[in-house]
């Protein structure tokens, strides 16, 4: 029985020896050389990491050095895939499939020729789609533990701003129409030039100049325009437009001007609006609601009072406690239905009973606008920027911390 038991262990040793004779790529070069908590880093996977960057030209202790970073980058994300997994951050087999499309896109390939480039460069495709998944696990370990809570504070915001001009990051088009009024003694009173400006926008430029003959109205054309390199009282007036996509007037040494955007890059329309939101309940059915609605439209077109029923019937309390207006508004930030009706209402009109998904409404339409986002634009992009620079010393305060917990062993030859 002894020498059966010996017999069985030979064997098993031999079988052993032939596995890692015959398997080069886990042959006598490949060993531990970290470990990580409960991980291990392989020498293989410092090869490989090091297979990407030229090193012929680099001294030896130019080449330790790397050696060192290199492993360092590979402990940080061993401890980084650790914390992803601890947290339950994974990545599915569909978000993989989504972001290989995205970054075929961005290549202008088919996910089938991604892959044939990949492979190109002698990396093992499921090497390759393994290693993305692990990098996109750590994304959205920093976007959710740093991006998503760091804040920007008005304060900040206002102060890099007023540091930093990020408006020639920002590159706006426009066709403008200067229109003006010629006026450098100041003589012309103000109502006269509001009459003016009201022709020009009701009745346009040459019906304006028959009907006032005794007043000079220049009229300029500015095509192709940089917003950045007109003067500041020009992109002042340009940031909102009324619904016709006329500027507010201003006064330039000149005289009396008002600007007409006839095409641009950033615009967005805006509207005005407040409503009254009312449901159904088990005792009355849309019947109920929509003459309950007719009743308040009448009474609201009879004494022009929507806030005060807003107040006392719509059920949205956040709205309803401000006469029922949800202030300036984008198409994009309401549903279908309402947006549909919205943006067909004319200003001053009050809309027909409707229904979304929330219950039934009317919504009076007090105002249109067109809003240039330009501003909009460098706001969001100086939050990046501030955001980046807390996420950047946040991540390092954490992973300093990660290190000095976790179980750290480099094991040397």
């Amino acid at each position: 029985m002894r020498i059966k038991l010996d017999m069985n262990k030979i064997i098993q040793l031999l079988l052993f020896f032939i596995m890692i004779i015959s398997n080069q790529s886990f042959s006598y070069e490949d060993r531990i050389i970290a470990i990580i908590n409960d991980d291990v880093i392989l020498q293989s996977e410092l090869t490989e990491k090091l297979a990407s960057i030229r090193v012929e030209n680099m001294s030896k202790l130019q080449f330790a050095k790397l050696k060192k970073d290199t492993l360092d980058i590979l402990i940080e994300e061993s401890l980084l895939e650790q914390a992803a997994n601890r947290l339950g951050i994974n990545i599915s087999d569909i978000d993989l499939k989504n972001t290989v499309k995205q970054i075929a896109q961005s290549q202008n390939l088919t996910v089938l020729q991604l892959k044939d480039a990949v492979e190109a460069q002698n990396i093992d495709y499921l090497k390759y789609l393994d290693n993305l998944r692990s990098k996109v696990q750590i994304q959205e370990l920093f976007r959710t533990q740093f991006t998503n809570r760091a804040y920007i504070s008005e304060e900040e915001l206002r102060s890099y701003l007023k540091k930093n001009s990020l408006m020639d990051d920002v590159n706006v088009k426009l066709n403008l129409t200067e229109y003006l009024i010629e006026d450098e003694s100041k003589k012309i009173d103000t109502a006269k030039i509001n009459i003016l400006i009201s022709s020009i926008k009701e009745n346009g430029y040459k019906d304006t100049q028959k009907r006032y003959p005794h007043y000079r109205v220049i009229v300029n054309n500015m095509e192709n325009i940089q917003l950045k390199n007109l003067p500041d009282i020009y992109q002042n007036n340009l940031k909102i437009l009324d619904s016709r996509r006329f500027s507010k007037s201003f006064r330039t040494g000149r005289g009396q001007v008002i600007l007409k955007v006839d095409s641009a890059d950033l615009l967005m329309e805006e509207f005005k609006v407040s409503h009254i939101l009312m449901t159904t309940n088990p005792m009355e059915d849309s019947n109920d609601v929509k003459n309950k609605f007719y009743e308040i439209k009448n009474q609201v077109i009879k004494n022009n009072n929507f806030s005060s029923y807003a107040r006392k019937y719509s059920l949205d309390t956040a709205s309803a406690i401000k006469g029922g207006s949800l202030g300036w508004i984008e198409k994009k930030l309401v549903v279908p239905e309402f947006r549909s009706v919205m943006t067909n209402l004319k200003i001053g009109e009050i809309s027909e009973p409707f229904k979304t998904q929330y219950g039934w409404h009317i919504i009076y339409l007090e105002d249109k606008r067109i809003k240039n986002i330009t501003d909009d634009i460098v706001r969001s992009k100086a939050i990046n920027i501030l955001k980046e620079r807390k996420v950047h010393v946040a991540k390092k305060e954490w992973l300093t911390k990660l290190k000095d917990q976790a179980y750290i062993e480099i094991i040397n030859e």
